[in-house]
């Protein structure tokens, strides 16, 4: 008996898994210049089976909804057609697998409404997106008088509450503010809702850094929360503003050279140094040296014999915190 193969080594891969994946992360944008539209485009390393042609199904909606059908789900007819084909395409609108399109035909006061379908190079086209819609609003005005107010790891930030639209228009419909900030760590938005009330404490900074902020106030609609105009960015430059603990165990003795001071370090590792003051009976306080000591001892050569002194030493942090002086020590030069 002779077994017969048939040649097939495994079952045929479906037709329906050689259609394209519909774009994923369709995303609206109203900007001022109209609706800007960006989705994840799948890459493919087969010919047959990259991208070359995307439609862009769009439909402008009242704000109301469809008014022969409100609760419908619109009808989309006319498209933006795209091709991405090499040689054919005159601008490449992609940029790391994410192509952008911005719709500068989407009206103001309206919805946009949009619905995306992929064609590879073997002429199929996924299953379109899911509906992707975002309202056209006159924007809120800019928040004014934005204030930033440096603190020792922290910044409080208040502005005035935004009450009308880019063109002065009274709204009703702000829903709150979001606020950007630049820093070290790049540009981020700080709050995910928007705030209900005109400030901010931004605990989220380190001491010794520059940070700018910019605000915007939102206007509500459905589940959106649509920025408006943005405020003037404004700087920050949080800081230390904790003294260090005082120097300690002053003491002191007469020398040929002058009086010989010594004290116990503050234990702050922060501080940058420290300042001697001296006065005589009745006197003023005068500090004697000109610039910040890095070493613990000091010898005050402007004295003269027989003549009682008194002294204290401050520390000075990095950030030029200053610590409450240590205690008072007297002594009468006897070399």
């Amino acid at each position: 008996m002779f077994a017969v193969a048939c040649g097939v080594k495994s079952n045929p891969i479906p037709s329906s898994l050689l259609v394209p994946a519909p774009p994923s992360s369709v995303a609206l944008k109203s900007t001022a210049e109209g609706m800007l539209i960006s989705f994840n485009v799948p890459s493919a390393k087969d010919a047959s089976r990259a991208i070359e042609d995307i439609k862009i199904y769009y439909g402008y909606l009242p704000l109301t909804g469809d008014p022969a059908c409100p609760p419908c789900p619109p009808r989309l007819r006319k498209f933006y057609d795209f091709t991405l084909a090499k040689g054919k395409s005159k601008v490449d609108p992609m940029e790391g697998g994410r192509f952008s399109y911005l719709d500068t035909a989407a009206p103001m006061n309206m919805e946009a409404v949009y619905q995306v379908v992929l064609t590879d190079g073997a002429g199929r086209e996924s299953k379109p997106s899911h509906l992707a819609r975002m309202p056209r609003l006159v924007p809120a005005g800019a928040p004014l008088n934005l204030k930033a107010t440096s603190g020792d790891q922290e910044v409080i930030l208040a502005w005035d509450a935004v009450r009308a639209s880019v063109n002065g228009k009274t709204l009703t419909d702000i829903s709150g503010y979001i606020v950007v900030r630049k820093g070290p760590d790049g540009t981020k938005q700080l709050n995910e809702r928007p705030l209900t009330v005109p400030m901010l404490k931004d605990q989220t900074v380190n001491n010794g850094k520059d940070y700018s902020y910019q605000v915007f106030a939102t206007r509500a609609y459905r589940d959106h929360n649509l920025p408006g105009q943005g405020s003037q960015w404004v700087k920050a430059a949080p800081k230390d503003m904790q003294p260090p603990a005082p120097p300690s165990d002053l003491a002191g003795a007469s020398t040929a050279e002058g009086i010989y001071l010594r004290f116990t370090p503050s234990p702050d590792v922060d501080v940058a140094g420290y300042n001697v003051y001296r006065k005589t009976k009745g006197g003023q306080w005068s500090k004697l040296n000109a610039s910040l000591l890095v070493e613990n001892v000091y010898i005050d050569k402007g004295v003269k014999p027989e003549k009682t002194y008194y002294y204290r030493v401050q520390a000075q942090d990095e950030a030029g915190n200053l610590s409450q002086f240590s205690e008072e020590m007297d002594i009468v030069h006897l070399p």
